[in-house]
């Protein structure tokens, strides 16, 4: 799906991104630091995000004790066997929980900015659990805007809302 500039001014666009293997990690309140090693430098600090070669996010740690792992690649799924068998916490496999967006052009923040301060939520973090126009979402900064995990079962009304703004007829 692609939005542009509509009558509200948004010049933006908003893709869908292709359906990939998701996991949620969840740490037990024993674990120590250095058992997230593998979830990458800065992993224990809440809005951390660890990037792949590519760029994307590997891990969000978006909530307490919480990270979700869109596309994990074979050396991260080895470290959560590893993690859980050690229990260190528990993962869970989430596809279809979550879709997963990217906005990207000159007025993506203002737009999002339509339903929160995005300046203020990730003034001091890469990532944060949000409700975009009523949606619940976890919202990761990109190096051209922004990756959007909206809760699947509010796709279509996050997308309806983006269209809204942009004044264009949901496709």
């Amino acid at each position: 799906m692609s939005v542009a500039s509509g009558a509200k001014g948004f010049r933006c666009v908003l893709t869908a991104l292709s359906d990939a293997r998701m996991v949620e990690f969840a740490v037990f309140g024993s674990s120590m630091p250095s058992t997230l090693s593998a979830l990458g430098t800065g992993s224990t600090t809440p809005g951390s995000v660890r990037r792949g070669a590519d760029g994307r996010p590997a891990t969000l740690y978006f909530a307490p004790a919480r990270w979700l792992l869109p596309a994990p690649d074979a050396e991260l799924g080895a470290w959560l066997a590893r993690a859980v068998a050690a229990g260190a916490g528990t993962a869970v496999e989430v596809e279809g929980k979550w879709t997963a967006m990217e906005l990207k052009g000159v007025d993506a923040a203002r737009l999002l900015s339509s339903s929160l301060d995005v300046a203020a939520v990730l003034e001091s973090r890469e990532c944060a659990a949000v409700a975009l126009f009523d949606c619940p979402a976890v919202l990761a900064t990109a190096a051209q805007g922004y990756l959007i995990y909206v809760q699947s079962s509010y796709a279509a009304d996050f997308r309806a809302a983006v269209l809204r703004l942009c004044d264009e007829t949901p496709a």
